[in-house]
Parts: C-alpha cells; sequence; structure tokens
C-alpha cells in the first residue's frame, strides 16, 4: 500500500513518538510517506520518505492547504492518515478533491476534541475514553500505543539515583513523568505528598515548573521531591523507582504509562485512560485526599502493589507492544479498503 501519514504538530512528545515508530515500522512491508513539521525527521528510517512542511500557519490559512492539497493529489495514495486534530482539521476540508480514504487518529480525551473526526472513514482512537470523544456515526477503532519490547535496555538502580540525586534511600522511591502543566496534576501530587513519606522525582519540564518549585517550599518538600526536567533515559529511571505515580486530570494512553508497564514497574493513576488497563484497586480518585490515601496503602506494601499489577504486566506484554499497534492498524486500513 502507499501510505501517507500527517502530523501537524511541532514538539517532541508522545503524539511525535507515536508517528515516527508507525512510520518506521510500516515502511517495513508498505511504502510510507511522512507530511511533518522538518522536526520531526529525527529518528525517522531511510524507507520513510519525508516531505517537510511547515504547519506553525494557522489551519484555515489558504497557502498551508494549498501546499498540503498538492502534495496529497500528486501522492496517488492509497491511505490519508492524519494524526491528531490540527491535521485532520486541514485534511478533511481537502476531502472532496481527494481519492483516497481518511483514516485519522485521536490522541486526546478532552471533552471537544472529537468534533472534527466526524468527516473521515475511519477514526483509530489510543484509548476508548478518547473514543468516547467522537461522533457516534463514524466508525472508530481503539489500538493502544506499543513499544518495541525488545529495545527495553537494563535500567539504573535504586542506589545510583538516591546518591545522585541526594534522597535517603530507605525510603520508596517514586516518579512522576509528563509536562509540566494543568492537566497533568502535579500540584495535587506535591499537596498529597505532605503526608506521605516517600521521596519522588518529577520527569519532564513546562510552563508550571516555577509555581511547582514554591509548592514544594510551601509544603516543605525541599528533601524529598527532585525535578529532573526533560530526560531523554526514562525506562532506565522506571527500573530503579519502586513505582509511578500519575495524577493527572486529563491523559490520554501516554507512552510512559506504557514503557512503565512494560518495565513491570507498578503504578497508581487517577481516573484517566490507564483505568482501561489498571485495577479498581490502583485508580485514584482526582483530589488530595485520595492520592494520599491510596500513596500510603500502596507505597509501603510493594508485595500488595505488585500483586496487584501481576495481570496487568501479563496483558500489557500481549497488547502494548509496537508490533501489535502496526499490525492492528493495517488491518484497519485493510477492512476499508476492502469495503470502499
Amino acid at each position: 500500500m502507499k501510505i501517507c501519514q500527517v502530523v501537524a504538530s511541532s514538539g517532541n512528545g508522545g503524539l511525535e513518538k507515536h508517528v515516527r515508530e508507525l512510520c518506521n515500522e510500516l515502511s517495513k512491508t508498505e511504502e510510507v510517506t511522512l507530511i511533518a513539521s522538518k522536526n520531526i525527521q529525527a529518528g525517522l528510517n531511510d524507507s520513510v520518505r519525508f516531505v517537510p512542511v511547515d504547519f506553525s500557519r494557522s489551519r484555515y490559512n489558504p497557502f498551508l492547504l494549498w501546499g498540503l492539497f498538492r502534495l496529497l493529489r500528486s501522492g496517488n495514495y492509497d491511505i490519508v492518515h492524519a494524526q491528531a486534530n490540527k491535521a485532520v482539521c486541514l485534511v478533511t476540508k481537502l476531502r472532496f478533491f481527494l481519492s483516497s480514504p481518511i483514516f485519522g487518529t485521536i490522541h486526546n480525551s478532552k471533552p471537544g476534541k472529537g468534533k472534527v473526526f466526524k468527516n473521515v472513514a475511519h477514526v483509530i482512537a489510543v484509548s476508548k475514553e478518547a473514543a468516547a470523544r467522537v461522533n457516534d456515526k463514524t466508525p472508530v477503532t481503539v489500538i493502544y500505543n506499543g513499544i518495541d519490547y525488545s529495545s527495553l535496555v537494563p535500567g539504573y538502580s535504586k542506589k545510583q539515583l538516591t546518591d545522585e540525586f541526594n534522597l535517603d534511600s530507605k525510603k520508596p522511591l517514586l516518579c512522576s513523568v509528563g509536562r509540566l502543566v494543568n492537566a497533568k496534576g502535579f500540584d495535587l501530587l506535591l499537596d498529597a505528598l505532605i503526608n506521605v513519606d516517600a521521596n519522588m522525582l518529577i520527569i519532564g519540564d513546562g510552563p508550571l515548573k516555577s509555581n511547582l518549585l514554591t509548592l514544594v517550599e510551601k509544603n516543605s518538600l525541599q528533601n524529598r521531591v527532585r525535578f529532573l526536567g526533560y530526560r531523554d533515559d526514562i525506562q532506565k529511571l522506571l527500573c530503579a523507582v519502586d513505582g509511578m505515580i500519575i495524577s493527572s486530570r486529563n491523559e490520554g494512553f501516554s507512552y510512559v504509562f506504557v514503557e512503565a508497564l512494560l518495565s513491570k514497574t507498578p503504578v497508581l493513576s487517577t481516573d484517566v485512560s490507564t483505568k482501561e488497563f489498571l485495577p479498581n484497586s490502583l485508580i485514584m480518585s482526582k483530589y488530595v485526599e485520595s492520592i494520599q490515601k491510596k500513596m500510603n496503602e500502596f507505597v509501603f506494601q510493594p508485595v500488595k502493589w505488585n500483586e496487584d499489577m501481576d495481570s496487568v504486566f501479563e496483558r500489557a506484554q500481549h497488547e502494548l507492544t509496537l508490533e501489535a499497534m502496526v499490525e492492528n492498524t493495517l488491518a484497519v486500513y485493510k477492512n476499508v479498503l476492502n469495503h470502499s
């Protein structure tokens, strides 16, 4: 198949990782083109044809739409797959002039994010929660994010981290990962930590860093909380900690959650898309008291925590691999083409 993937973002987060890895794996058997901002190219295999486009322009910019139309029309693709809202919005504006079926992937479960997907042939959702945002009349298939399980490498030791960051090695060592924005709920986590005697590594960067540092000082957590900033070795860090905490107010099906499960790192999470894999016993409500209670219940009882995670770890090894993600995506493509 001639497959064209389109992504209009310019960051370096889970969305971009998803697109790069999907393209690389698809290109082993199919002819794949990626239309994206130039910074997305890093990490792509040579077998993926890359076409850079300036997507910093508005989705209503006529020059952007005209340029994208020319690229899609001239490619004579069997499949056009738009990744996330802006790309879907752009590509579906051109749908009457394209002969290829248009697919769209919804990566976010925020209310209102599914509206632009009403004009695609088929939607792929990264979680059931994201799928629920799509119009009932549009066909949707849930395909979870997956990673290359064979690429996992030996991680750090807990002692390495406690020594490096000058933390008490006798206390449980936890981590929380994500951009430092309101949606990730790090403020809830830091308030909960007042009454949970554990150390915390916060991995990521973002606009709320100074606010969160102030909150650490206010809560007298300076001896137990460390901000590591952006890291490209998260999987190695996950192997060293006693558990990961997800305190998000809203969350897609994040790659770091997948990495934690495949690294067999126990997880506690607020009531977001992670609940599709985690048992109810490990789900917290989105307020400080609930997060605090669950952490005290499990963080100091690692045997109990791991027992509740055992079936989740086993399921992840079957369903959250890159191979499974690509096989399921190809199956959706072929099914739509066969019925069009």
